[in-house]
């Protein structure tokens, strides 16, 4: 087994709910490959009027 670590960023859009965040991110990340353990590591405000907030996360994954 190989273990990967991962600097992910991944865009959070306004129609994704905070209680349905963390089903977000794991769906986004198992496209990556099987997923050990993640971390949101920075949250930062879009500068556009749309709301979009972009997620910088840490990922270990297995390939």
């Amino acid at each position: 087994m190989k273990l990967s670590s991962i600097d992910y960023y991944l865009d959070w859009p306004v129609s994704i709910k905070l209680e349905n965040l963390r089903k977000y991110i794991i769906a986004n990340l198992e496209k990556k490959g099987d997923l050990i353990r993640w971390s949101i590591v920075d949250i930062q405000n879009s500068v556009d009027s749309f709301g979009i907030k972009k997620l910088r996360i840490k990922a270990v994954l297995a390939n």
